[in-house]
């Protein structure tokens, strides 16, 4: 992997998925980058994916929990969306 390859794969966000955590409960985050700005919409973003996510089941998506770690100091800004997908 060249030099520029693999900064450029540093800078980028990263996404989890649905990830089962149990019965029809899922988690899904969004990690920013190396380089954060502290403005990504890391939680729209998780938010947009779950509800796809639920409506590729032809489900609905619910929130249980939010967890929001937007502090760039010390910690990569995070979003996590602990979800159902409902008839």
């Amino acid at each position: 992997m060249s030099l520029t390859a693999l900064l450029a794969s540093g800078c980028a966000s990263t996404n989890s998925g649905a990830i089962p955590a149990g019965n029809n409960t899922y988690v899904m985050s969004k990690q920013a980058g190396m380089f954060p700005t502290g403005k990504e919409p890391l939680l729209a973003d998780v938010l947009t994916e779950a509800t796809s996510f639920c409506a590729s089941q032809k489900k609905t998506l619910k929130v249980i929990n939010i967890n929001e770690n937007m502090q760039p100091i010390g910690n990569f800004p995070k979003a996590t969306v602990l979800f159902s997908c409902e008839n």
